[in-house]
Order: structure tokens, then sequence, then C-alpha cells
């Protein structure tokens, strides 16, 4: 191969990338692009992927946190409550200040300044089964990282009923589950815990 040919398709693969992520994406990501895992085509994926996080406490902190940093595209977040005393020790996107205020408003803000590039929803929503079909309308997979079982039941049928990848994730005391379901592959979750 050519010099000459080697440095056109070198500017033609660093055009495409260019389109998908900017300069400023290419230097906040690089160090997870170098991974053959992710690569830059992985990190494209992130930045096209969409995602609702159904809680955003203790587990709904750490993810939205991650998938933020990582530079997934678009985050949707979703918790009726508000930031409590109780909260700080664990829920590492609130603080002091926070107290009182609804736990989505606070979260949004401190994602978006985590990283402006990611697009983040934030519906301060009851999950029900009348608003759960809402809840993850348009995403690409679902994180609940919910406290409440009558909630997990409304959206993971929702997320079967409209064939959406769910992750459940639940914790007490100092045990947790993590299940992965994959509507038309995997059991769902009342299938496999039974109804309340």
């Amino acid at each position: 191969m050519s010099k000459w040919y080697a440095g056109k398709h070198s500017l033609i693969i660093r055009v495409v990338i260019f389109m998908v992520l900017n300069k400023e994406e290419l230097i906040r990501y690089s160090r997870q692009t170098i991974l053959p895992e992710i690569s830059l085509k992985g990190q494209e994926k992130l930045k096209k992927a969409k995602v609702c996080i159904v809680g955003v406490g203790g587990l709904g902190s750490v993810s939205s946190t991650q998938l933020v940093a990582m530079g997934v595209g678009y985050v949707r977040i979703i918790d009726q409550d508000v930031v409590d005393l109780t909260n700080l020790h664990r829920q590492y996107l609130y603080d002091s200040d926070s107290l009182g205020f609804p736990k989505v408003e606070i979260a949004q803000r401190r994602l978006k300044a985590l990283n402006p590039n990611v697009e983040i929803e934030a519906l301060p929503l009851t999950v029900t089964q009348d608003s759960a079909e809402d809840v993850v309308k348009g995403v690409d997979v679902v994180v609940d990282a919910l406290d409440r079982f009558a909630p997990r039941y409304a959206i993971n049928a929702a997320c079967v009923r409209n064939k959406i990848p769910y992750i459940y994730a639940g914790v007490l005391g100092t045990y947790g589950n993590v299940s992965t379901i994959i509507p038309g592959e995997t059991a769902c979750r009342e299938c496999v815990v039974g109804k309340v």
C-alpha cells in the first residue's frame, strides 16, 4: 500500500469519525476507545444509544453517572422522589444543598455538568401500569433501579410488550441481584419471580 493511499484512506476514516464524534469527544473517550472491546465503532454505538434509568437513588445514581460518563448519547431518568438526608451517604449525585429538591432535577444538572455531550431527559414521574408505556417509549434499553415491586412489574411488562431489553437490579442490605431480561429470548421478571 502506498503512502498516498494510506494517507488518503486514513483521512477518509477520520472524516467519517468526526461526523459522529467531535474533537472534544475523541479526546474525552480516548481511554475507552483504545480498548478493543469498545473501539471507535463501539463509542459511536454508545453515542447513538438511548437508555432509560428508572429510579435515581442508590443504584440509579451510580448507573446514570457511569453511562453518562461513558458517552451514552441520550439518558432518560425517571424518579418521583425528593432528596432526603438519608440518601446522602450512598447517592453520590446529591449533597446537602440538594435536600428537598426533586432527585431528577438535581441529577439532570449534575449529569449534564459531567458530560454536556449527552442529552438528559428528566421526568419526575411515579411509575404505574398507566405510565410505564410512556416511560420506556423510544429507548434501546431500560435499567430498573426501583425500590418497589408494583412499578417494577409495570416496567417489566411494558418492556416485554415493546421488546425492549430490561436490566433489573435490586439491593437489600448487603445483598444484591442483577438480571438481564431480553424479550423473546429470556424469561421475564414475572416469569422468574412470580406475581406479587
